[in-house]
């Protein structure tokens, strides 16, 4: 069956005239499954679950109950979920025993384009986890960035923009996941090449809550500026403050000398200073269960 668009058309149109509608249980109805019987998706495109939201659909469930039945396909002796894990998860948190559910014969690409087309729907997924959902499609089922944009009902640009999003460094990549930025601003940065001048430009950008626009003025600006003469760090220091980069995820500025200088290391709230300490302190028991060196 040609189903190259049908995905633009809404869910309902996924399943139209699907021969696997035969395998329908309680012919297309729903019914009650134990949550036991019910396991995640490893297709699922959503990395993490954000807890204060799904409190509150828990309490939402709890008055309401589950008002769109989750989507789940056979798998062994258990149910795979296709599409409705938060639900699912709000409804664990809560302590249903049973959920109502509407149980599919999918494959895994129709899976996968079902779980894609509902979070891209209800615009429940970050840009770096759409970006790595389509990534890995195209990876998995061995696709074309046209192909994928047909059949999701979007157009050609948006997949591509999405995929981009995985050249961004480690640093840009925390900082849009966290929220901190858009990803219009994520794309503005990715002319940089070199990831301390991408740092200084994000600091920027976050210090002065610069527009989409006004931070594509700043990367011309910074692309441009010729460089000042004493302004290259040794190669030595170089090196440490990438390795720190890396490490931390996170800008890191190294001034002075090798003997003697500054380490300015850059967070942007406080839960990104946490995960800094965090990494901070596993490096130092690390060191201490090593013991000093012979």
């Amino acid at each position: 069956m040609n189903n190259s668009k049908r995905l633009g058309r809404g869910l309902d149109a996924l399943f139209a005239n699907e021969p696997a509608q035969s395998a329908l249980l309680s012919d297309r109805g729903v019914r009650m499954l134990r949550s036991d019987q019910i396991v995640p998706s490893p297709l699922q495109p959503r990395r993490r679950f954000d807890e204060t939201a799904l409190a509150t659909l828990g309490e939402s469930i709890r008055k309401h109950g589950i008002l769109e039945p989750i989507i789940v396909r056979p798998r062994d002796d258990r149910f795979e979920i296709v599409a409705g894990e938060r639900r699912f998860q709000a409804a664990i948190q809560i302590g249903l025993e049973e959920v109502p559910v509407t149980i599919r014969d999918l494959d895994d690409r129709t899976a996968m384009e079902i779980a894609l087309s509902e979070n891209l729907e209800r615009e429940d997924l970050s840009p770096i986890e759409v970006a790595v959902s389509f990534s890995d499609y195209l990876t998995r089922f061995g696709t074309t960035q046209d192909e994928l944009a047909q059949r999701l009902g979007k157009d050609r640009s948006t997949v591509a923009n999405f995929i981009r999003l995985l050249d961004l460094p480690e640093i840009a990549r925390t900082a849009l996941d966290n929220k901190i930025i858009t990803a219009g601003h994520a794309r503005a940065l990715l002319p940089f090449k070199d990831q301390r001048q991408l740092g200084t430009a994000l600091a920027e950008v976050i210090r002065k809550q610069l527009s989409v626009r006004q931070t594509e003025a700043l990367v011309r600006r910074l692309l441009t500026k010729k460089p000042r003469a004493g302004t290259v760090h040794d190669e030595a220091l170089r090196n440490i403050q990438e390795t720190m980069q890396k490490l931390l995820a996170t800008r890191v500025n190294i001034r002075g000398q090798v003997n003697k200088g500054i380490i300015e290391i850059s967070y942007f709230n406080q839960e990104d200073l946490l995960r800094i300490l965090g990494i901070l302190n596993s490096q130092e028991d690390a060191t201490d269960k090593a013991g000093p060196a012979n």
